[in-house]
Order: C-alpha cells, then structure tokens, then sequence
C-alpha cells in the first residue's frame, strides 16, 4: 500500500480547519517548497536578532517590536493600494486569533530558547515542529503522504540531526537547559499548529487580511507579557528590532504562497532547513566552524527537500 495512512480527520475542536480544500492531486510540490525555504531563511533573522544584539533583549520584548514594526508595515502596503475600505472582513476570524495567539508564542519560545541554551540545541528542538505539521496536517486536514515523501522526509531530518550533532549539540547536558529545552519544545508544537491553521486560512482569505490580522492580534497578544519583561534599548538596536516587521511581512507572505500551493506534509519538512540557515549565520554571525560533517548534514537537507520537491502528490 503506497500510503501508510487513510485520510481520516479527527472529530476534535480543531477539526473544522479540515474545510479548507487540499491540494488538487498531481500537482507539482517545487514552489511550495521555493517559497518555504525562502521563509525559513528570512525568520533565521528574527530568531538570532535577540542573541546577536548582545542587549539581553528579552523574547517578549523582541517578538512585540516584530509585530509592531509588521503592522505598520502592512498599514502603509494598505494606503498604498489604497486604504482599508477595500480589503473586506476576515470570514475566519477564530482561525485568526488561533493563528495569531500560536505564532507570536511559539516565535517568542524560539527566540527565548536560543538566547537561554546553546543555538544548535535549541534548533534540535525546534526541528519537531516539522513532524508536528506533518502529523497535524495527517490527522486533522486529513492529508496523506506516500512512502517515497515519507523517506524525502527522513533524509531531510538525518542531515539536520548531523548539522546539529556536529556543532557538539550533542555533546553533554546542563540541567539549567532543561527550562529553555522545554520552552523550545512547545514553541515547536505552538508553530505546528500556527502552520495548519495558516494552511487553512491561506485557501479562504486574502493575504493582505491573514498578514494584517496576524500582526495587529500579534501585537496586542504579546503586549503585556513585553511590558513586564522589557528592558532598555539603545535607539539603533530599537529601530533594527522593529525592522524585523517588514522582514517578517515577506517571509509571512512566502509561507502564505507555500501553503497555498502545497499540502502542510510537503511544506511541514521544509522547515528542517532552518538548521542549515542557522549553521550559516553561525558562521557569519558568531564565527561557528563550517566542518566537513557540517557540509555533510547540509548536503542531506538539500538532497532530502529537493527529493521531496520533485515527488508529485497520488491520487486517493
């Protein structure tokens, strides 16, 4: 049997986000997978800006000024095309604020996990929100993947897993990590289900509205939590952290074309890549060594997702 599971939606809560249509059958997984790579690669900035500004800018603090910087952003896209009258209603809004509540959360824990224990540890963790979109995206949408895509899938993980071994992730364990590791691990649940709910919401409402809801909501979400925990700023590092928005309306409109285009179990996977984005500004950023065993996991990841953008979807 060529799948290893039947299309069967869970009668749960969340089970009404299965009404958004799949992915019409044979289509062709590469831009999907184009646009998730390119999104993966502009949120490594978001996560390593709290760490790389060597400020101790708390996550809260760093993910508000995010979706600041992403409202206003989206506002002057809106007058820009000329204002707020024409863009409509959102038909979904409990999916918004799910959506919103999940990503602003699950991108604080990342950024608070990177910042509080090793960058290659909190990355292992944060790889599992990969399986958890493609087991959400089995169980609650209802896709199925194929054992070829299974396999794809697999090989992506193998050479994320070898990326972060080699960096010595691996190598001991500090029970003071134990608080972030367990953060880490719900912000990779948290974005697993912001990436089914985002699927959903990608098939029935405009991007502008999805991208404009998410940082208005994001915003208020993580308004109080960031007053409690704020810390001073100087004004350039300020203004880069609100430079994150416009950053993060561009990788939020890839991740809105991938969903668009591909099933979450074709794009879930994708996101094992954010370990090779993350060897790299290792190495550009905090002088990492790119080992030959780095290469070596790169090289799996690449040959893994491009495996997977080849492969089509099967018919029921």
């Amino acid at each position: 049997m060529s799948y290893w599971l039947a299309r069967r939606p869970l009668p749960v809560v969340l089970s009404f986000v299965s009404s958004a249509s799949p992915a019409h059958p044979h289509q062709n997984n590469l831009p999907g997978v184009l646009w998730a790579l390119a999104a993966v690669g502009i949120f490594t900035f978001t996560y390593v800006a709290a760490k790389l500004s060597g400020t101790g800018a708390a996550a809260m603090q760093v993910m508000w000024l995010r979706y600041v910087g992403g409202t206003i952003t989206t506002l002057a896209l809106l007058m820009a095309r000329g204002g707020l009258s024409g863009i409509g209603f959102a038909s979904r809004p409990a999916l918004h604020i799910g959506r919103a509540a999940a990503g602003a959360f699950g991108a604080s824990s990342a950024v608070y996990a990177a910042s509080n224990m090793p960058v290659a540890s909190a990355s292992a963790i944060g790889l599992l929100d990969g399986f958890f979109i493609v087991l959400l995206g089995l169980f609650v949408l209802g896709e199925r993947i194929s054992v070829r895509q299974a396999l794809a899938i697999g090989l992506s993980m193998i050479g994320a897993l070898a990326v972060v071994a080699s960096q010595g992730a691996f190598g001991g364990w500090d029970p003071a990590f134990a608080l972030p590791a367990g953060v880490a691990l719900v912000g990779a649940l948290l974005v697993g289900i912001e990436s089914i709910l985002l699927k959903a919401l990608a098939r029935s409402e405009r991007a502008l509205i999805v991208l404009l809801s998410v940082n208005v909501l994001g915003a208020l979400l993580l308004s109080i939590p960031a007053w409690f925990t704020w810390v001073s700023l100087p004004w350039p590092w300020l203004i880069a952290f609100l430079g994150l928005g416009p950053l993060a309306i561009a990788a939020q409109y890839c991740n809105i074309r991938a969903f668009r285009v591909a099933d979450a179990s074709v794009v879930g996977p994708v996101r094992y890549t954010w370990v090779v984005y993350g060897a790299l500004a290792g190495a550009v950023f905090f002088h990492e060594p790119l080992t030959p065993a780095v290469w070596a996991g790169i090289a799996l990841v690449l040959a893994g997702g491009c495996w997977l953008a080849l492969l089509r979807a099967r018919p029921a």
